[in-house]
């Protein structure tokens, strides 16, 4: 904003004084810089975060995977945040199939396997909130597959995706397909909600994974967000992604937005929900 300053002196303080205001306002609405530190394998290319809309992420061959603790709200959780292939492994042509299925159990032969490092008691909490309650811990297998081989910090490392997931849940966008829980929407229109708030983003930024319900119907799963690395605090601006270089979207022109009474006639079951 540009302000346009009187000549009387008196009124010239007072202008200056609302520029340096308006000045504060923006600085503090910046957003915090983001940073996960990577002392091994740390030249990927991007992240892919990966939240969950938490009843159709629930849902695995039809059936209710989460335990019964599993909170109903929010309904927008997160799954993990995940680094893309390191260079080593491009290098020596490691299929990125591979790399998804197996994640750092790759280089398990090079090192003992990780032990999951004890979490704050506040942010084990927090994550108890957001993460799906699935038979087998989801926090440790997202620390033990996505992070322990790159060597990074678990408090850390759970703080940033934890964070990026609140920053999507406290957007408009969030609150809107919120309400439409129980509707079928169109990829297009939750694509172009979406965009409203972070600006236009790349193809393949955005992708979507849909499970089925035990009627067959697909339903929303999972929301992929390709991001860089360097650019996670400006998360959720278009400004943060990147392109996938890989198509992983899986739903239909059209889906099921669930909530808790889609699936409620699906009893929790035991069989454990195998997590990417």
């Amino acid at each position: 904003m540009s302000c346009r300053l009187p000549a009387l002196p008196f009124l010239l303080l007072l202008a200056l004084a609302g520029c340096a205001q308006h000045s504060l306002l923006i600085t503090s609405q910046a957003p915090a810089p983001l940073t996960i530190q990577a002392p091994y394998h740390g030249d990927f290319k991007h992240y892919t975060l990966a939240l969950t809309w938490q009843p159709g992420f629930c849902l695995l061959h039809g059936q209710n995977t989460c335990k019964p603790d599993q909170p109903q709200t929010p309904l927008i959780g997160l799954h993990g945040l995940w680094a893309s292939r390191p260079s080593d492994l491009i290098k020596n042509h490691q299929d990125v199939i591979i790399w998804w299925k197996k994640g750092c159990s790759i280089y398990a032969d090079a090192a003992p396997a990780p032990t999951v490092p004890a979490l704050s008691s506040g942010l084990s909490t927090r994550l108890s909130s957001v993460v799906a309650h699935l038979p087998s811990d989801l926090v440790a297998h997202e620390y033990t597959k996505h992070a322990s081989c790159f060597g990074m910090n678990a408090e850390q490392f759970f703080t940033v995706a934890a964070t990026l997931r609140d920053r999507f849940a406290a957007l408009p966008v969030s609150t809107q397909i919120t309400a439409k829980a129980g509707q079928i929407i169109s990829k297009s229109e939750l694509q172009a909600l979406i965009q409203t708030d972070t600006g236009p983003l790349p193809e393949k930024g955005l992708q979507f994974q849909c499970n089925k319900d035990s009627t067959g119907r697909m339903v929303l799963a999972q929301l992929w967000f390709t991001l860089k690395p360097e650019k996670l605090g400006e998360f959720p601006h278009a400004s943060s992604f990147i392109s996938s270089p890989w198509e992983q979207d899986n739903c239909p022109t059209h889906f099921l937005l669930p909530n808790w009474d889609t699936i409620k006639g699906t009893a929790s079951s035991t069989p454990t929900k195998a997590a990417p």
